[in-house]
């Protein structure tokens, strides 16, 4: 088998002025995006305690637009509001201004894909943290609050490279969902966008095993005109606690480890073109966390020989992460 290519991705957050950033006029929600966030947000138990009402959701709707009508400019597909990853975002939004601290890890020293793994979550998901800092007691109000919002979104959006980190994930191609969380206590403002990748179909995934059992991973492919090209499975120390002093000292997270347990090309994974169904096994050798990369690729239909393999390009679709102790 050839190499495959070696990406690191780094993730930033950004610390907000109050500055006036303009931003255009997105096309507004419809009362049935409405009505289906609504709907969606009443079958969702997870994460219980973080529930947007029917104010938050109409106000995240908003923000949406704002980020719809940016990847419209550069001929990308609409977004759409994702429950789960929305409380994911809630709850890491709201830890963050409580601890007065900002970043993308929490005092448990867990990382976006972590938080919302835990939370029950398997696609792949890629976070946007930012904050404002104000001199004194921020007001709630919905106007407030959304201003607030798009003016952090939008400076995320306008950054200029070589420092794009957050433009470049609220542009990736990939993306088919957003989470939105944002959280107020005092002059502490923190807002999150969790960018989920949603492509597979998965069977029951274990949350936790006994270290030493093989995993077995399953599903289908739910895009259509995609097959399964390669899998990669992370391992990783579980988290340790982090003091506020320590998060306000990190800047991004990487997206993987470097200790691999598998590299699984295509011929190495059970896939049928027909029912685009794919299985792969994958021991656990060890206590801690096991974290799995999925490559899905357009037009591959897992008949093609063997070769040298390159995810250059791809976009891993998959987020599970699965204790072992």
């Amino acid at each position: 088998m050839g190499t495959r290519s070696r990406r690191r991705n780094l993730y930033t957050f950004m610390v907000c002025a109050l500055l006036a950033v303009p931003f255009g006029r997105a096309a507004a929600y419809t009362d049935a995006d409405l009505q289906r966030a609504i709907s969606e947000n009443g079958k969702e138990a997870r994460l219980a305690e973080f529930k947007d009402n029917e104010t938050t959701l109409k106000l995240k709707l908003e923000v949406l637009d704002l980020i719809n009508e940016n990847r419209a400019r550069h001929g990308l597909s609409a977004l759409r509001l994702d429950i789960l990853a929305s409380r994911v975002a809630s709850k890491a939004a709201s830890e963050a201004s409580k601890g007065d601290y900002y970043g993308h890890w929490n005092l448990r020293g867990e990382k976006p894909y972590h938080r919302y793994a835990f939370a029950g979550g398997v696609d792949h998901v890629m976070e946007n943290a930012s904050m404002i800092q104000g001199g004194g007691p921020m007001t709630k109000d919905y106007r407030q609050v959304l201003s607030f919002i798009k003016q952090t979104h939008m400076m995320m959006y306008n950054e200029t490279p070589p420092n794009d980190g957050h433009r470049k994930n609220i542009l990736l191609p990939s993306h088919t969902h957003v989470g939105l969380g944002f959280s107020m206590i005092e002059n502490r403002f923190r807002y999150y966008e969790l960018f989920v990748d949603r492509y597979l179909v998965f069977d029951a995934v274990p949350a936790a095993v006994k270290a030493g059992e093989k995993l077995t991973v399953s599903g289908a492919v739910g895009a259509p005109g995609y097959g399964v090209f390669f899998a990669t499975v992370y391992y990783e120390p579980f988290p340790e606690p982090m003091t506020a002093s320590q998060l306000r000292g990190m800047g991004g997270y990487p997206d993987f480890t470097n200790a691999r347990v598998a590299n699984l090309p295509h011929w190495q994974i059970e896939y049928d073109d027909a029912s685009r169904k794919f299985s792969f096994d994958f021991p656990t050798t060890r206590p801690g966390l096991y974290y799995v990369h999925i490559y899905i690729k357009r037009g591959h239909t897992g008949k093609e020989p063997p070769s040298s393999v390159s995810t250059a390009g791809l976009s891993p679709v998959s987020g599970i992460v699965i204790r072992a102790d």
